[in-house]
């Protein structure tokens, strides 16, 4: 198998990620448990529309265009077909369920679920192992939706005791099963990069993490994620409304360098620049600044209290700066961030960084499209700047490290960090979710779109009715 080259250029990403708004479903439906059918709907909408379209196109050019590897055509259509075949199995078993047959449901689930089981091997190619995960990531969402769904809703779908205590401790062995696999071949690709890693962080002490950070981030948007949900759908172990997911905050590039690594920076890590500040509770309150010579200082970011990021994954703080020897700035001011809004944690979307050898310029971009600029040098021509954002995540942590003594002992280094917000329920997923609803939803529950057009209606009738057909077929 070839490996992605794996270098310190930004990974790319999509801003309609399909792969995301799937989370965010999937999140969803689990933070409130709905009726029967309720995720698998809403899943299948997404992923199997109609009007149909290449869906899985899309996502293959996605995951192709992350991971900086083609994926295998022919074994690509192999598991096309296999997918497309799972979402006709799921319709069926969406239908079942509308039909409110109980006999027809446990049959048609059994049916279903055996296909899933069928087709798990295939997507466990080991000759394709680490191209394929993230494929077989979505996989498990399904699979383990269907379990969950008959776990959860389908005790009195006619089962003898026995047979649907054999139903759940599927449900255990699958979710096991299938993370051990992921963690398997998360393992095995992690050792073969160890192998070409670099031993030192080198002059500007971002050797190691530039080297390491493509493949977290591709890692946690095309994997992790997935395997956090999985978790959470066991119906066995998490048999409630999950309200809180264990997500892991997502990294950019180091910008600008460390060279002049001081006795703060050693004692707070020793193979260079790192990421100690993670998910934060809420987003920035204000952030104090002290510039000399139009660069910064102290940069100084606070928190609601309470509700700072976690330090090296331990305590909270409500604050969070430099990493360096403490040294003043001349020109001081502070930038206030507006609350967010109430159903959100964050609002910081994006930010825009030029950089050298120091972050010379930083802008925050929120939600609302308004900017939030902390510092802008202008006499250092030449340096190139870039948007930085992460789909599904908003801007959280600023991790800063070391002064730089040829630029006035000013910031040299910064990484931005982004953490996924499981309170915000964007309109695509409660779209999908009245979409998918097997019983057709008023508005009210705080997870359904807040209106509902002409259009949104058109389309919860045409996935319905597709349904509806294919039973008759």
């Amino acid at each position: 198998m070839t490996l992605p080259h794996v270098h310190a250029a930004p990974v790319g990403v999509d801003v309609d990620d399909l792969l995301d708004k799937l989370k965010t479903v999937v999140v969803t439906a689990v933070s409130m448990i709905p009726e029967v059918g309720g995720i698998l709907g809403a899943i299948v909408s997404m992923l199997w529309p109609e009007p149909t379209r290449d869906v899985w196109g899309e996502i293959r050019r996605q995951v192709e265009a992350m991971i900086d590897e083609k994926i295998d055509g022919a074994v690509f259509n192999l598991l096309q077909a296999k997918l497309n075949g799972l979402g006709d199995a799921l319709k069926l078993y969406l239908q079942a369920v509308a039909a409110q047959d109980r006999d027809t449901i446990r049959m048609q689930f059994i049916a279903t679920n055996t296909q899933f089981v069928a087709a798990a091997p295939e997507f466990q190619n080991p000759a394709y192992a680490w191209t394929l995960l993230p494929l077989f990531a979505i996989f498990t969402q399904f699979h383990m939706a269907l379990l969950r769904d008959c776990v959860l809703h389908g005790k009195d779908w006619g089962w003898s005791a026995a047979s649907f205590a054999d139903v759940a401790n599927e449900a255990t062995r699958t979710t096991q099963a299938y993370l051990a696999h992921i963690d398997r071949v998360t393992a095995a690709q992690r050792a073969e990069l160890a192998k070409r890693a670099p031993s030192s962080p080198g002059q500007h002490q971002t050797a190691i993490y530039d080297y390491w950070q493509p493949f977290e981030q591709r890692l946690t948007l095309l994997v992790d994620d997935f395997r956090v949900l999985l978790v959470y759908l066991d119906p066995v172990a998490h048999p409630e409304a999950t309200r809180e997911f264990p997500f892991k905050d997502v990294y950019s590039r180091a910008y600008g360098t460390a060279d002049d690594w001081d006795r703060t920076c050693a004692q707070w890590a020793a193979n260079g620049v790192a990421t100690p500040f993670s998910a934060p509770l809420a987003g920035f309150s204000a952030i104090d600044i002290e510039l000399f010579n139009r660069t910064p200082r102290v940069v100084n970011v606070r928190y609601p209290a309470g509700k700072g990021p976690k330090q090296w994954s331990g305590q909270r703080t409500d604050a969070a700066g430099i990493i360096a020897d403490p040294l003043g700035g001349v020109e001081k001011y502070t930038v206030d961030f507006p609350a967010p809004a109430p159903d959100k944690r964050f609002n910081v979307e994006k930010a825009v960084v030029t950089s050298g050898s120091i972050p010379l310029a930083l802008t925050l971009v929120l939600d609302d499209g308004s900017r939030k600029t902390l510092w802008n040098r202008t006499d250092l021509p030449g340096a190139p700047t870039e948007e930085v954002a992460v789909p599904g995540r908003m801007l959280t942590t600023l991790n800063m490290w070391s002064r730089s003594r040829f630029y006035d002992r000013d910031l040299g280094c910064l990484i931005l960090g982004f953490s996924r917000d499981t309170r915000y329920v964007p309109p695509h997923a409660r779209e999908a979710l009245y979409i998918g609803a097997v019983v057709q939803p008023d508005t009210g529950p705080a997870f359904l779109p807040h209106g509902i057009s002409s259009t949104l209606q058109a389309r919860r009738d045409a996935f319905w009715r597709a349904i509806e057909l294919r039973s008759r077929r």
